[in-house]
């Protein structure tokens, strides 16, 4: 609870970083494919399934906790 004159504290955010550590393999698969286009000049390499797929496994783990904080 916060008063009237303090800012709101965004939930989301620590909820994301308590979540992280849960998502791991996606994170590593990320990191991976991250180093395996360093170096690409061409623009046509990209790891934007990875990404999603480690922000999917967050949000799915920050989800039923967030709901249950908001009002």
């Amino acid at each position: 609870m916060y008063m009237a004159d303090e800012e709101p504290v965004d939930q989301k955010r620590f909820l994301e970083e308590s979540c992280k550590p849960k998502c791991v393999r996606p994170l590593i698969e990320y990191q991976a494919c991250i180093k395996r286009i360093h170096g690409d000049d061409s623009g046509q390499k990209h790891c934007t399934g990875q990404y999603f797929d480690y922000w999917y496994c967050v949000d799915k783990c920050v989800a039923p906790k967030l709901f249950t904080k908001l009002k």
